[in-house]
């Protein structure tokens, strides 16, 4: 699609992870929104580490990060035959593989080098390097076009007025723009957003760390609310639309994403609220006919144990699961990079897939 504005006509905030000769570089987000720092990584355990403890963090920034984490491998090995230098890269490989579970991204973006090494390995082992590092590189940059799609395409589905957007699916979850942020960039470029609310997002506060530091910087309206406050204030009827992103959709339209937003989802369909999620086609998992098959991560009971690092619970048993399912009948559509794609969504997906290829 044409689109109307730039990147850097809706964001002022650098990518959020990048790649250099020898080092990833990279916002660290466990810092935000008390400091705003880049971290630079030069080893692939370094970068599997700052996935799992979320340094970086949503699912196209993921993929990009692993991408980069192959990358580092392949500039860096010292490897002097195709051989050692594959099993290395296998190594990496599975290291960064086993980071996170739900996020589609990262295991598309993983095997998608790891295709393009195994189609080319009877080339020299310097060509295999300048490979690895190209399609890095290429992961990153198409990440940024398909957001800016995204927000072209969900500017014209969202209604006028208020929105409402859970977790943080901005610039800092992808490389720019956001999924979810790149629509409300737009829609604030044109003047039909009038007011953004953002849920806290516990355990981890993604919500009111994250996504009201960085829309905020960029000048957006919002008010912070917390996550039980969403329900009253649709009650209101302060809500007229509520978008959130996704970190792995499958088939049928079913979808993971933060922990919460199943709750807001049957919230907005009894005030008949329209309900979207926005993400690339890279999110989109056809291989899982239902979201009963997505495997959610669960994560340290520390998070919900603690808040800033502050303890707010006694030492109890905690479930701490990182993410929840929406399934697809409280959807009203998925904003992709190729479109919006409405109900029936399972017929719909295919459809949108057999198009592009």
């Amino acid at each position: 699609m044409e689109t109307r504005y730039r990147p850097e006509e809706l964001t002022r905030l650098p990518r959020s992870v990048a790649y250099e000769k020898g080092r990833v570089v990279m916002i660290d987000q466990t810092l935000l929104p008390a400091e705003f720092r880049t971290i630079e990584l030069r080893t692939v355990d370094e970068v599997a580490s700052a996935i799992v403890t979320m340094k970086v963090r949503g699912a196209p920034a993921i993929g990009a990060a692993a991408a980069f984490g192959l990358a580092l491998y392949a500039d860096t090995a010292k490897a002097k035959d195709r051989d050692g230098f594959m099993e290395g890269f296998y190594s990496a490989y599975e290291k960064l593989k086993n980071t996170r579970p739900t996020a589609v991204n990262l295991f598309w973006a993983l095997n998608r080098i790891r295709k393009l090494v195994e189609e080319n390995l009877e080339s020299p082992l310097e060509e295999i390097r300048r490979l690895v590092v190209e399609e890095a590189h290429r992961i990153a940059d198409e990440d940024v076009e398909a957001n800016l799609r995204i927000g072209h395409y969900g500017a014209g589905a969202l209604p006028e007025g208020n929105l409402l957007t859970h977790c943080n699916a901005g610039s800092l979850a992808t490389v720019q723009l956001g999924t979810v942020g790149a629509v409300l960039r737009v829609m604030h470029r044109d003047g039909t957003l009038k007011l953004l609310w953002v849920d806290e997002t516990r355990p981890v506060l993604q919500g009111a760390r994250l996504s009201a530091w960085e829309y905020s910087y960029d000048g957006i309206p919002l008010k912070l609310i917390s996550d039980d406050a969403a329900g009253f204030v649709m009650a209101q009827g302060k809500v007229d639309g509520i978008i959130v992103g996704a970190d792995r959709i499958v088939a049928n339209g079913d979808f993971a994403n933060k922990i919460g937003t199943y709750s807001l989802a049957v919230l907005a369909k009894e005030h008949g609220i329209p309900f979207f999620t926005a993400a690339p086609l890279s999110t989109i998992d056809m291989e899982l006919k239902s979201g009963k098959e997505i495997p959610i991560e669960e994560r340290p009971g520390e998070e919900v144990l603690t808040c800033g690092g502050c303890k707010i619970a006694p030492d109890v048993d905690v479930y701490n699961p990182a993410f929840d399912v929406t399934p697809h009948k409280y959807l009203t559509g998925i904003i992709t990079d190729r479109g919006v794609v409405y109900p029936p969504f399972e017929r719909n997906l295919k459809k949108l897939f057999r198009e592009g290829e």
